[in-house]
């Protein structure tokens, strides 16, 4: 049984990251939250591995790169406050201002349906009695709607723990829920076609034509993406994600090529981040081999001494192309964006795509093990695969610090309001039928 569990208070952002982290860890209601969850894992018999998954509600303010870190960062002091060998999974919840939880229910959606996905023969245990009322509502239904009868809520008080398993027949397979599992997994060439058979609104060309966008933008057809942008807008109108995107778009068909070419490196990170969360390793390892080939190309190219285009010479594998560019920083002909260049030069980044190269889409037959991969990246087998992703993204945010652009998650936010607006949709679609049959 894997044990979940809400955390009763918002992170609220307090100057920096340490200090976030440091009124978190001393707030007493948390405290006393951990104290006793610590005192009932010790009374949850968990065969094989232990594994706690923490649900954690936080202001929206926070950046990206600033998720990941506080992560990391909470689930290194869970582990050490409840001991038992318990390994902590902590996944951040958004929460709206003033208590709007549809951005919190379209990520929990997604966490859940990962979850899900992950550990497909496991019971998930509900620690009734953590967490605000209103967040604890939406986890119940969303656990009961996708683990089903492997959803257990546990009651406890200091004398026993009692048990109750959720008695329910598998959910059927509602139009919402295909079309929400298809974004969710980064499918929209699937959610697309399941709204063909709905009648035609302006929202519905609206959610056709983001689907559209995203379909187009995967493939790098740019500047088709930004006219179903367009389209999308005019029906809807915009708002802080379709604005972030346009401008997103707009950057990747700029005719200023340093401009074009550094937007191009930044949107292969996002497919990266995209094929991560959606666990598909393949994909991830063909836009990886092209994303340090983008950054490989972009010193070469901007970072020169004295500016000019540069004839890339044919050369047979793209070591030696690094060899070149390792003797042009020799010579000075380029300079600058060091991390950048040693990032290209890690072994982390290597030994990485040594399993893309010894595999079926390199210069071997094998197949690809998404374990070996992680492990390869971080340098040990010691590490959990969720830790290692995570050194990913933190590495990523590096590299983009030295060439001076920001780590976004716009592709997942794009997910998260597509979400949103299905359901909507699928609200409006309901009553509309419900009117008709009255």
């Amino acid at each position: 049984m894997i044990p979940q569990v809400l955390m009763p208070k918002v992170i609220l952002k307090a100057g920096d990251l340490s200090r976030t982290v440091a009124e978190v860890t001393r707030d007493e209601e948390c405290l006393r939250a951990v104290q006793r969850l610590s005192l009932l894992l010790r009374r949850i018999v968990s065969n094989g591995k232990r594994r706690l998954v923490v649900f954690w509600p936080l202001d929206p303010q926070f950046q990206a790169i600033e998720r990941v870190v506080l992560e990391r960062k909470l689930e290194g002091w869970f582990e050490r406050q409840i001991k038992g060998g318990w390994r902590v999974e902590v996944h951040l919840l958004s929460v709206g201002k003033g208590g709007d939880f549809a951005l919190c229910r379209a990520e929990m959606e997604r966490i859940i349906h990962k979850l899900c996905i992950r550990f497909p023969f496991a019971q998930f245990g509900h620690l009734v009695g953590f967490g605000d009322s209103p967040l604890v509502s939406l986890l119940f239904l969303e656990g009961i709607r996708r683990f089903a009868d492997r959803y257990v809520s546990i009651y406890w008080n200091d004398a026993e723990i009692h048990m109750e398993p959720t008695v329910a027949d598998p959910p059927a397979e509602t139009w919402l829920k295909q079309v929400q599992n298809f974004i969710i997994e980064h499918d929209y060439k699937a959610a697309l076609e399941m709204l063909q058979d709905l009648e035609e609104t302006k929202e519905k060309e609206a959610a056709s034509h983001l689907l559209q966008m995203m379909i187009d933008r995967l493939n790098f057809a740019m500047e088709e993406a930004l006219g179903h942008w367009h389209e999308a807008v005019r029906r809807i109108g915009t708002n802080r994600v379709l604005e972030e995107t346009k401008h997103i778009l707009q950057s990747l068909v700029s005719d200023d090529i340093k401009r074009r070419d550094l937007a191009r490196i930044v949107e292969l990170y996002r497919h990266l981040d995209m094929y991560l969360d959606a666990g598909n390793t393949v994909a991830f390892l063909v836009r990886f081999y092209r994303a340090r080939e983008a950054v490989l190309y972009y010193l070469l190219q901007h970072a020169q001494t004295v500016p000019g285009n540069v004839m890339i010479e044919k050369k047979s594998t793209i070591y030696e192309v690094i060899e070149w560019l390792e003797e042009k920083y020799d010579q000075w002909e380029v300079d600058g964006y060091y991390g950048a260049y040693f990032y290209l030069k890690s072994l982390n980044v290597a030994n990485a795509l040594q399993v893309r190269n010894r595999s079926f889409i390199g210069h071997a037959r094998s197949g690809i093990n998404e374990k070996k991969l992680w492990h390869s990246y971080y340098g040990t087998d010691s590490v959990t695969m969720e830790k290692a992703k995570r050194r990913f993204i933190m590495d990523t945010s590096l590299l983009f610090r030295d060439l001076g652009v920001r780590w976004d998650e716009n592709i997942m936010d794009v997910n998260r309001f597509l979400l949103q607006f299905i359901s909507q949709l699928a609200k409006e679609r309901k009553e509309a039928y419900e009117m008709g049959a009255r």
